[in-house]
Order: C-alpha cells, then sequence, then structure tokens
C-alpha cells in the first residue's frame, strides 16, 4: 500500500549543496534526523535503508536501453514525524543539479483527517507548527533556501521547463515571482551565505529567521 494517500500534500523541502559524495550526505541526513526534534522515526528496518541510500548514490537511466540517457538520483523514505501528534511523512531525496540535493518532506495536507489510510489533516491553526519545522531544519543543516507550500517545493521557485538534474537549478535562475510568499509559498527561509534575498517580501533571511509559532512537540 502507498504510505501517504489522497491529498493535497503540504510539501516542507530545502536545497543543500553537494559537498560530498551522495552516499556520504545522505548518510549524514540520516543520521542527524536520527536524533532529531520533533522526533523523525523511519518506517523500514536498517537493511531497508541502507537499500534506500545505495538507490540514491546508484540512481537509474532515464532510459535502460541507453547507457548515455540521463541519470536520476532520487529515493524516498516513508518515516513518522511527530508534529502536533505523530504522522505519516515520506523524505525525498534528489540530486537537481550537480551542486544542489533537494531534500522533501511530504505531509497529507487536508484539513480533515483520513483515519482509513491513518493519516492526520493538517488545520490551519497547525501550520505554524510545520512552518516552525522548517526553522528548526534551517537550524540543523544550515541550507541554501528552505519553503514550506502546498503541493509545490523548493525546485518551484526556478525558472525553468527542464526536468532535473539541470544545471538551469541554480540559484541565479529563481523566479523572483515564485518568491512572492501567499502567491505559492507560506514561508521561505534564504540563508545569505548563499543568496542575497534581503528585501524581498515575505522571504526570511538567516538574519531574521524567527520562530513563527510556540513549539508543541511531544516529549
Amino acid at each position: 500500500m502507498t504510505w501517504l494517500q489522497g491529498g493535497p500534500f503540504l510539501e516542507i523541502s530545502f536545497l543543500l549543496t553537494l559537498e560530498l559524495d551522495r552516499h556520504s550526505l545522505a548518510d549524514n541526513i540520516l543520521t542527524t534526523l536520527q536524533s532529531f526534534k520533533p522526533a523523525v522515526d523511519f518506517a523500514t528496518t536498517e537493511t531497508e535503508l541502507k537499500e534506500k541510500v545505495s538507490e540514491f548514490e546508484i540512481g537509474y537511466l532515464d532510459n535502460d536501453k541507453d547507457p548515455t540517457s540521463k541519470v536520476y538520483h532520487q529515493t524516498q523514505i516513508p518515516i513518522y514525524v511527530d508534529i502536533d501528534g505523530k504522522r505519516k511523512s515520506i523524505l525525498s531525496l534528489r540530486q537537481v543539479s550537480n551542486k544542489f540535493i533537494a531534500v522533501d518532506f511530504w505531509f497529507f495536507g487536508s484539513e480533515l483527517d483520513a483515519p482509513e489510510w491513518n493519516q492526520q489533516g493538517i488545520t490551519i491553526d497547525q501550520l505554524p507548527f510545520f512552518q516552525d519545522f522548517l526553522n528548526i531544519l534551517f537550524d540543523r543543516f544550515d541550507f541554501v533556501i528552505g519553503t514550506v507550500g502546498y503541493e509545490v517545493s523548493v525546485t518551484d521557485l526556478f525558472v525553468t521547463n527542464e526536468t532535473w538534474p539541470n544545471e538551469k537549478y541554480n540559484l541565479d535562475n529563481i523566479n523572483k515571482q515564485s518568491l512572492q510568499v501567499d502567491n505559492y509559498f507560506s514561508l521561505i527561509i534564504a540563508n545569505k551565505k548563499y543568496v542575497d534575498l534581503h528585501g524581498t517580501n515575505g522571504v526570511f533571511t538567516t538574519g531574521q529567521k524567527q520562530t513563527l509559532g510556540k513549539e508543541k512537540y511531544s516529549t
């Protein structure tokens, strides 16, 4: 059975620079999340988790009959995240260019619960807790730029119709219109070490980053 069903999905995502090899970066991400608060639990065995890391590292061909075709490096890992209650999520890792890895957390985003799928919904009052989650992720990962939005990922900031991986996924190619919070995203956090978006309406830079709601995580 599919881990997450229905929709819409609330996506919390960010970019990391690929300073290490893919395997080491994925290991670092998973190790960090294993000691994270809010708690992140992997809904896999250790063996399955290692297979997911290898899947991301090795990748797969766009056309398995053409060894010169594009190679996709991605994996999806079923997890639980304790944000105002323990809820299902999918952790996605994608290499979108030679320089950047996109990390996505997908949550069932309907305001109504779906007990038949064991999925909790997200009310308007709960949304600040998910925005806080992006803040906490920044504190631990020092990411390049991160977003919160329904059915949109950080990769939707870029002006391109090309599928990833592609070098058009670079910081000079960010769509300034998409940066207007409430147009597409409910929160954007930009790291001024990598991209200067100071003064862009609705975008928090690292110096402006603030807690958007009171923490409400289980101990």
